[in-house]
């Protein structure tokens, strides 16, 4: 039982039994059942709010972490209104000379102030959640904009790159900055050769690289795909996650890029958008390059 539960459990069971004892004073006090009722059931019902905050708190995980502050402003609370009881009660000896219902005026405040530390506590939990989710969600906005930046960085690279070798070299620099994963490569296929325009994969084998690039090649142009195990070719064991896209495909040749990961890094939609214009803009400038006469080569002058 985690922190969360225990806590919950224990609010719960503090509220029972503080609503119990509630009914039990209002009964020993009188039999009448209009004052039991008037005198049980607001602080009664109290202690049965008290714990149903246990309940919620326990089968809420928007409380995960952040239970112990729940606790301590309930317990403050009891604190803080026990407190109050002692000084009415030392009043009322001081005066009167009597501590008559001592015991119920103690109980009662002690009620109240559970209560009211139980819901300044859940209420202060939620309000920190939600400044930590608009916090990530801060942070998540921020890097996205910063591969954006990147992304469009690297398109200007890919267009005046002088040679198919450099636009590879851009597109595996841009897969490494925009997912994390370290190791990619770009294959270019052609009858049934495989040969690797840029590598930086050290975890599969060449070979195994190339077979990866045949089977993927009838992808969709231009569309990242997110492969979950088991991977269309065996893999290292060591590789967690790969993507790939087909950068440029016709009848003859294929270019293919794929990107792998050792540490359990993940691509989301987001990311995988931005690797889509990556490979876009790679397409064009590929496709400009082939064209360009063989006695030119693959540059622009």
């Amino acid at each position: 039982m985690n922190q969360r539960s225990l806590t919950g459990a224990a609010l719960a069971l503090s509220g029972v039994v503080l609503a119990a004892i509630q009914v039990l004073h209002a009964v020993q006090q009188t039999r009448i059942p209009v004052a039991v009722a008037v005198d049980a059931l607001p602080f009664a019902a109290m202690g049965l709010a008290i714990a149903y905050a246990g309940v919620w708190l326990a089968r809420d995980t928007t409380f995960e972490g952040a239970t112990s502050r729940v606790a301590a402003w309930a317990a403050g609370g009891t604190v803080a209104f026990a407190a109050i009881a002692a000084l009415l009660l030392f009043t009322q000896r001081v005066t009167s000379g009597s501590l008559a219902r001592a015991s119920y005026l103690t109980v009662d405040l002690v009620t109240v102030g559970a209560l009211a530390g139980v819901l300044v506590g859940l209420y202060d939990a939620r309000s920190r959640s939600r400044l930590h989710e608009l916090a990530a969600e801060r942070d998540r906005i921020e890097a996205f904009a910063d591969k954006a930046a990147d992304v469009n960085n690297y398109g200007r690279a890919i267009a005046s790159a002088p040679s198919v070798d450099g636009v590879a070299a851009f597109v595996v620099e841009a897969f490494g900055t925009i997912t994390g994963m370290e190791e990619t490569a770009v294959v270019r296929l052609n009858d049934g050769d495989a040969v690797a325009l840029a590598n930086t994969i050290r975890t599969v084998p060449v070979d195994v690289v190339g077979s990866f690039a045949q089977t993927v090649r009838t992808q969709q142009q231009g569309e990242v795909t997110v492969h979950d195990r088991p991977f269309p070719v065996d893999l290292s064991e060591s590789v967690t996650d790969c993507v790939s896209a087909v950068v440029l495909g016709d009848e003859g040749t294929t270019t293919v890029v794929i990107s792998v990961t050792t540490d359990g890094t993940t691509v989301g939609e987001e990311d995988q958008k931005l690797l889509e214009l990556i490979v876009s803009h790679a397409s064009v400038r590929m496709a400009a390059l082939d064209r360009r006469p063989a006695d030119k080569g693959y540059t622009d002058q």
